[in-house]
């Protein structure tokens, strides 16, 4: 499965998309409520090894972190 086809019917609406290769982080991607998103076209065409869910911190305003559930997509 390609990573466009895994955004676009294996995520949920507000979902964020981490997608690694070779584990470091190559782009990501939030779906929105209506499963729109972007991504260059070589990682939209890759091929995905291993998905996981999971959780990741992010910042927010007041300087506090704030957990966001994501997919971890792992790409050739």
């Amino acid at each position: 499965m390609t990573v466009v086809e895994y955004c676009r019917h294996e995520t949920r609406v507000y979902e964020l998309v981490i997608i690694r290769a070779g584990g470091r982080v190559r782009c990501s991607a939030y779906i929105d409520h209506e499963d729109l998103f972007r991504l260059p076209l070589d990682i939209a065409e890759a091929e995905v090894i291993r998905s996981k869910r999971s959780y990741i911190d992010i910042a927010t305003r007041a300087g506090s972190a704030w957990s966001s559930p994501c997919v971890y997509l792992d790409i050739k």
